[in-house]
This record gives C-alpha cells, sequence and structure tokens, in this order.
C-alpha cells in the first residue's frame, strides 16, 4: 500500500510538473507575439496586456466602431484622443484645414483609420461653418465633383468620408449622386451620420455599389463624462442587438479630452460583454 500511494504521488507530480510546463510554454508564445507586435504594429497595439493577448483575441461577438469627427484644426483633445485611447478609431479628418495632413499622418501612423469628414450644408446654420468649399445645394454637379475630389487627394490614408453637418444637403438626390460617383471611381466606403432622417446617401450608395454605413450613436452631445459614458452603454446595446454598430464622438468644443476620458474607462466595459473595438474597415463582411 505504502509503495502503491508513492507511485500515485509520483504520478500527481508528473502531472503537476506537465501541466507547470505547458503553462510556461503559453506564456513564452504571448511574450513572443507581444515582441512581435512591438516591433511591427501600430503605437496603439504596443501596450496591450500579456492577459489580454492570451484571453480576449477570440472571445467577441460583436463589433463596435468609435468615429472621431472634426480632425483637421488641431482642436482640444486631438492629442487624448489618438494616442491615449489604446483601440482603432476611425478619425474623420475635415479637409483644407490647417492641420489636415498632419493629423491625418498621425492617425494612421498610431494605426487608427482616416476617413474625410465632408462638410455639408445643414438646414440651419451659418454657411461660413462650412469654410469655402464646402458642398451646398447651390452647387453645381462639377464643383461638387471636383471639390470632393480635392479633398480625397488633401487627406493622406483616407478610405472613406462621412458628412458634417449636412441635414440639408444628404436630402439632395443630385448632391449626394455626385459625391457618391466618386466615391465609386476611388474605391471608398461612406458613413451616414445620419444628421437628417430623410437622407437619401444609403438609398443612392447601394445603387452605385458603394459600401454605406449609419451612424447609430451620437456620444457626445454634451460635454459630461456622464452623459457619455451613458451614450456609450446606448452603443453596446445597439452592438448587442446588431452585432455592430457605429458612435461618432468629436474632438474639439462638442467633446475633446473629456469624450476621449470616457471612452478610455469604459474599453473594459465594452470587451466585457463580448464586444470588439474596430475600425469602420473591419465592419466590413
Amino acid at each position: 500500500m505504502k509503495n502503491k500511494a508513492m507511485f500515485i504521488l509520483l504520478k500527481k507530480r508528473h502531472i503537476y510538473i506537465i501541466l507547470f510546463v505547458l503553462l510556461i510554454s503559453l506564456a513564452a508564445c504571448a511574450l513572443i507575439v507581444s515582441k512581435s507586435v512591438n516591433n511591427s504594429s501600430p503605437a496603439w497595439t504596443k501596450n496591450k496586456s500579456l492577459k489580454y493577448l492570451l484571453f480576449n483575441n477570440n472571445k467577441f461577438s460583436g463589433k463596435v466602431s468609435i468615429i472621431i469627427d472634426d480632425f483637421g484644426n488641431h482642436g482640444e483633445g486631438t492629442n487624448e484622443m489618438l494616442t491615449n485611447i489604446q483601440r482603432p478609431l476611425t478619425c474623420a479628418i475635415m479637409p483644407f484645414m490647417p492641420y489636415t495632413k498632419e493629423e491625418a499622418e498621425l492617425a494612421h501612423k498610431l494605426g487608427h483609420e482616416v476617413i474625410i469628414h465632408i462638410p455639408m450644408e445643414p438646414h440651419i446654420g451659418n454657411p461660413s461653418w462650412l469654410g469655402e468649399k464646402g458642398i451646398t445645394t447651390l452647387l453645381p454637379t462639377e464643383d461638387i465633383i471636383r471639390i470632393v475630389t480635392e479633398a480625397i487627394e488633401e487627406v493622406p490614408h483616407a478610405v472613406g468620408v462621412n458628412n458634417h453637418m449636412g441635414s440639408k444637403a444628404t436630402e439632395n438626390r443630385r448632391v449626394v449622386e455626385a459625391i457618391i460617383k466618386v466615391l465609386k471611381e476611388k474605391n471608398m466606403y461612406i458613413v451616414d451620420s445620419r444628421t437628417s432622417p430623410n437622407s437619401v446617401i444609403r438609398e443612392i450608395a447601394e445603387e452605385f455599389g458603394v459600401k454605406v454605413f449609419e451612424r447609430d450613436v451620437f456620444l457626445d452631445n454634451s460635454k459630461d463624462v456622464y452623459n457619455i459614458k451613458k451614450q456609450i452603454k446606448e452603443l453596446e446595446l445597439v452592438a448587442e442587438r446588431k452585432k455592430i454598430a457605429i458612435g461618432i464622438g468629436h474632438v474639439g468644443p462638442e467633446g475633446g479630452s473629456v469624450t476621449a476620458k470616457a471612452i478610455q474607462e469604459m474599453i473594459p466595459e465594452i470587451e466585457s460583454m463580448g464586444l470588439e473595438i474596430v475600425t469602420v474597415s473591419n465592419l466590413i463582411d
């Protein structure tokens, strides 16, 4: 009996040793992956923890994209948004602004996606807010095509567009069709920010075979961390129901560093719900 007990004890020790070796091997593999990430991936991936690499990569059942509007003018919160949020954002950059190229290059370098935030005519508002190359319903079609083409040339690394304001312009079939034709030629997608319930963007994009998405939730209607977090929770609910969801926040006076702080603090909750934060391009099947 004594010999049998010793045999069982030794067998258990061997099992423990094998399990220990397997755990060490897993940890070593994860460290190798982490080093590979550090050497070849954008800056936001370099701070992922070993726990994240080991356990989080394959657990997601839905996707959330966060678009941040109004880059290009070095608005308040720009640095916090690009560097503090350790997940990929889709950065909507205004064309023809003082920092357009610089912020597009920086966003791309840090691993974020770049799209063009095209100023478009609203029903209510000062037309001067659009800048000298805003899209209005009075512009001839050839001028709209020219401006959108110039905007694409102006914003490096852009893979899509969304509208800045535009409650009036997005309802106009001729205007939207002119924009969509350029996007079709350039193989770019469009996100309808849904500033009008009567927008024709989806209808026309689908007619031309251009990939189209729509905003689900505006994140920062008030510059308050608590309220922004409530909006992010709403985004989570949409993503749980639809499996994908798009939220829009802002740099500058509408959100900025407050929005960046709210997003950063909500990342653990978003991911604990089985939702992966991805760029808009990664919503495409």
